[in-house]
């Protein structure tokens, strides 16, 4: 009887899984989503602009549930990648918003929820995490919420992002500190 129940379990899981994948491919015909994603919370919750890439192995958690205030919302702009085996959790009040041409790389976490522990196990705090257009995240940097990150920023490998990081500005550490500026700002400061 075991056996019977882990194969119906199995094939019932198999089955939400390709239902909600084709739910997203009808809503976002240029998205490009590689097996094995995971897709959590209410899918109406979810806005992508074209061409977006979400590769094996990623979580995005787009609220709904109790714990999250029943909230949340995702916003990927156009063009932009999510690299294998990262984790967006955009669950609660304000959520993640992500713009155009953004470059992660694989093991990126984003949070837009974080447990307080001044308070109590269980017990969350949340905060928007606000990522502007041609961003790159390198392999497992964390940011955390109510971090804004502006246009054309750089965040090293490994980084732990704690505060708001300056347009074309490259940080890098644990927590993420200054480490130089990049590009130009060609629409003033």
């Amino acid at each position: 009887m075991t056996i019977l129940r882990e194969v119906i379990w199995s094939l019932r899981t198999q089955w939400h899984y390709l239902r909600r994948t084709a739910l997203l491919k009808a809503r976002f015909p240029t998205l490009t989503l590689e097996r094995n994603v995971m897709v959590k919370g209410d899918v109406t919750n979810l806005e992508m602009g074209d061409r977006v890439v979400i590769q094996s192995g990623s979580v995005l958690h787009l609220g709904g549930m109790p714990w999250s205030e029943n909230t949340g919302r995702l916003v990927i702009g156009s063009d932009s990648v999510i690299s294998p085996m990262s984790v967006i959790y955009a669950a609660g009040p304000g959520g993640v918003r992500i713009g155009k041409r953004f470059d992660c790389g694989p093991g990126v976490k984003i949070f837009a929820s974080r447990t307080d522990f001044d308070i109590g196990p269980g017990t969350h705090l949340f905060a928007p995490v606000e990522i502007g257009d041609d961003v790159t995240v390198f392999a497992n940097g964390v940011i955390s919420s109510g971090v804004k990150i502006g246009n054309g920023a750089v965040i090293a490998a490994g980084s732990v992002v704690l505060d708001d990081v300056p347009a074309h500005t490259m940080v890098g550490g644990v927590p993420a500190r200054f480490l130089r500026q990049v590009g130009t700002d060609s629409n003033g400061p």
